[in-house]
């Protein structure tokens, strides 16, 4: 693996035990972000990700040991690591790694300056914590979904949009724990609570039940302020575009485009509150419209007018989509087997050169070497010893 010395977090070594998507998408910042990333699994119970794509973006740019954490052997391997890091990363539900032997003080006295991250669907507190969790369904505990879609049917399934989120999250306050212990030299225990962090996303809605006492209801792709909003057809199969009027002045540049400066011109549509109430009859206007044009076609002529719209694309535009190639977010990346595909960088650039690490997601084991032999100097023969006991396994 390449060392990237000029990026910011260069020279950080983080052990990363996490799982699936919130704890991994974290490291893997940290990673692309220069850090030494040693990613800790088991084949005695694999990463459930790991049998599909995701886990090939999420585990970017890291080391990858196998270790098993049930014996006492591969619990004081993990210890040795420890000892050597700077960041212990963990998303286990509460209380697991203090079982396996992997609490905070333990880390703490194997490293006084360690900084450890626990996340957990609801944190490591409180009356709930013991609750299995995973993000699609915080999504409904935490009421995200019950404002979410048109309200004329049971609430919406849950994505998977709620761990990625949270894992940035994650990656942002490890960074400031990083912060904290360069000016103070010291460490911390942070507990984070996905559950907390999906709620304190929705504050709109939190503080309008407690003004109104009325519960908020979802709107479909209508919003409580803006108008018009929303999604309009397009010439073509499944030709969408969405449009979303902010001021008077986008309004007024709205009506002239589509051929109607009267509706600007009418005082049953002259502000926000008016044209909601005639939502459907200026939704019928727009999308005579759009739907002769092509959804970029649309885009091109309203934002030549500066008026906010883009168009809805499928997966395959995504990856066809100039914007996103020229960019460079894109990255080909080639894997052990041969295969080259375009993976998911960094949604920034820098004006330094090689502004972060990208490299392909490695294999379960593959660093097994340098990390068990190289960096914590285990013999050939106790190397050996371990693999045929499924101790580093």
């Amino acid at each position: 693996m390449r060392k990237m010395s000029n990026l910011p977090l260069s020279g950080l070594r983080i052990l990363d035990f996490s799982w699936i998507i919130a704890g991994p998408t974290a490291a893997r910042h940290l990673a692309l972000m220069g850090a030494e990333v040693i990613k800790i699994g088991s084949s005695r119970r694999p990463d459930p990700s790991a049998r599909g794509a995701p886990f090939q973006v999420y585990n970017q740019s890291k080391e990858y040991c196998a270790l098993n954490l049930s014996t006492s052997e591969g619990l004081d391997i993990a210890k040795e690591l420890v000892s050597t890091s700077d960041v212990v990363i963990e998303n286990f539900a509460a209380g697991v790694f203090e079982r396996i032997g992997l609490d905070y003080q333990t880390l703490k006295n194997l490293r006084p300056d360690v900084i450890m991250v626990s996340s957990a669907g609801t944190g490591h507190t409180g009356p709930d914590k013991d609750y299995v969790a995973y993000g699609s369904l915080l999504q409904h505990y935490t009421g995200w979904n019950t404002i979410s879609g048109y309200g004329d049917g049971e609430p919406i399934k849950g994505g998977l949009w709620a761990d990625p989120w949270v894992g940035m999250e994650l990656a942002m306050v490890t960074v400031a724990a990083i912060n904290h212990r360069m000016q103070t030299g010291k460490g911390q225990y942070i507990d984070f609570s996905m559950a907390e962090s999906l709620t304190a996303s929705i504050p709109s809605s939190l503080l309008g039940y407690q003004m109104t006492n009325s519960l908020p209801v979802p709107s479909g792709n209508e919003d409580p302020i803006n108008s018009p909003h929303g999604l309009y057809k397009c010439q073509g199969q499944d030709e969408w575009i969405a449009i979303s009027i902010q001021n008077a002045t986008q309004w007024e540049s709205l009506c002239g485009t589509i051929g109607k400066k009267e509706m600007s011109l009418d005082t049953r549509l002259s502000s926000p509150e008016k044209r909601r109430n005639h939502s459907s009859e200026i939704d019928t206007v727009i999308t005579a419209f759009t739907s002769g044009l092509s959804a970029h076609k649309a885009m091109e002529i309203l934002q030549d007018n500066d008026i906010p719209a883009g168009p809805s694309i499928n997966i395959a535009q995504v990856y066809e989509d100039p914007h996103t190639i020229g960019s460079g977010y894109l990255t080909p990346q080639t894997y052990p087997n041969g295969v080259t595909r375009l993976m998911p960088g960094m949604p920034w650039t820098s004006n330094l050169e090689n502004s972060f690490h990208l490299e392909a997601a490695p294999e379960i084991g593959a660093s097994n070497l340098r990390i068990y032999k190289e960096l914590i100097g285990i013999s050939s023969k106790d190397y050996e010893t371990y693999l045929e006991n499924q101790i580093i396994y």
